[in-house]
């Protein structure tokens, strides 16, 4: 149930934030979260070299993967439906400072469980802050501008996914220092980032204590909503699995298989996944989004494609399976989105997305330690088959699956 608070505080919970100061403050949450994002995948492109100098294998990488991905899942579990009660402004105030933490065990890493430590951080800032600036950009925006709210957030989204890999690949190439200098540069990021959100409106008026608990999924009343809601949380799972499998496979794959030894190229392969789904948000008709078949058939046929380019040892169908599983994930990302705002109760926004969210990160993790586990009893390439056909079949389902019929 959602709908567990007397309706007379619900006015209450939206103050009446207009004109320049929710503009302001909407761009600014924006610009933040595109910010905390970018630190998600900073480290993709330079496990080629903390491996050699820390001594671990693919499937230490592979871990070191997923405990990022674990430490999203816990923040949605745990923190991040916090801002319902505590405001927006001190979750996210809470985040960057966790965002800095982990950047700064980045910076003093030496051994893998430091490394560890930095990645689960950072996963907890990515989990807080995914939830709670969704929730307050749709709050910033008002209702009537749902739409632009939901374009917005997943455009940050993937677009900080997208650059993180970029900036960390071009630094590591071509800057002094491959695995220090972008994270010195991303820490000083923060600081004007930090006042950005102190001097953001706050929409959380009717404040409570907050009350630490592990929570269980929100979902909508019984009804066409909770129905709607649940093929969209379905639907992101097998998008971000897909991202976590691609993701997981292509710095192995460039430089084992394709002897592509120069890590910005590494880190520009990786961020055009996100780069082209952030495209996909913006620039495809809306029917696309809010149609049944177009997102999953991207997704499907990005699947097949880069899996082609795996076995045949292939760049340029590998990146024309990019390019198509990049839309398919965009697709459905900004779609279920804009389902989860429009569905969320006004007093508990938040705890909404984080569901929403939390279905996006288990389908990470799940290809991401699978592909680690599979790898060290099978060849590569059927571990990686095998999960393909996985999410393909997942996917298939899901679109095929008729909505059911509302109840009471």
């Amino acid at each position: 149930m959602i709908n567990d608070v007397a309706p007379d505080v619900r006015t209450h919970v939206v103050p009446p934030v207009h004109g320049r100061r929710a503009r302001a403050g909407f761009w600014l949450v924006a610009a933040v979260y595109t910010l905390v994002m970018l630190g998600g995948t900073l480290p993709i492109p330079l496990y080629a070299f903390w491996a050699p100098q820390m001594g671990f294998g693919p499937f230490t990488t592979t871990l070191v993967f997923a405990v990022y991905a674990l430490g999203t899942v816990l923040a949605l579990m745990v923190f991040a439906s916090l801002s319902d009660r505590a405001g927006r402004r001190p979750l996210l105030a809470a985040a960057l400072l966790a965002a800095a933490a982990s950047t700064v065990l980045f910076l003093v890493a030496r051994d893998v469980a430091t490394l560890l430590a930095a990645r689960f951080l950072c996963g907890l800032s990515t989990g807080v802050f995914t939830a709670t600036a969704t929730a307050a950009l749709g709050e910033l925006a008002g209702a009537e501008h749902t739409r632009r709210a939901s374009t917005v957030s997943t455009v940050s989204n993937m677009g900080g996914l997208g650059l993180g890999a970029i900036a960390a690949g071009l630094f590591a190439q071509y800057g002094a220092d491959p695995t220090h200098l972008v994270f010195w540069v991303y820490l000083v990021g923060l600081i004007p980032a930090f006042l950005a959100v102190v001097v953001t409106p706050e929409t959380v008026m009717a404040r409570q204590r907050p009350a630490l608990s592990v929570r269980r999924p929100a979902v909508p009343d019984r009804g066409t909503g909770r129905t709607e809601f649940l093929r969209a949380a379905a639907a992101v799972l097998a998008a971000f699995a897909v991202s976590g499998l691609f993701s997981s496979l292509v710095p192995s794959f460039l430089r084992e298989q394709l002897h592509v030894h120069n890590v910005a190229a590494v880190g520009a392969q990786v961020g055009l996944l996100f780069l082209v789904a952030l495209v996909a948000q913006v620039a495809v008709p809306e029917r696309w989004i809010s149609g049944r078949w177009p997102a999953p058939a991207f997704l499907m046929a990005g699947v097949v494609v880069f899996e082609t380019g795996l076995w045949a040892r292939s760049l340029p169908t590998f990146a024309a399976g990019t390019l198509l599983a990049g839309a398919g994930i965009g697709l459905v990302f900004r779609g279920g989105v804009g389902v989860a705002q429009r569905l969320a109760d006004p007093l508990r926004r938040a705890d909404l997305l984080a569901t929403y969210f939390l279905a996006a990160y288990t389908g990470t993790i799940v290809p991401t330690l699978a592909l680690g586990l599979l790898d060290q009893m099978i060849n590569q390439d059927v571990a990686t088959l095998l999960l393909a056909v996985t999410v393909v079949a997942t996917t298939l389902a899901g679109a095929l699956r008729r909505p059911a019929a509302a109840t009471a």
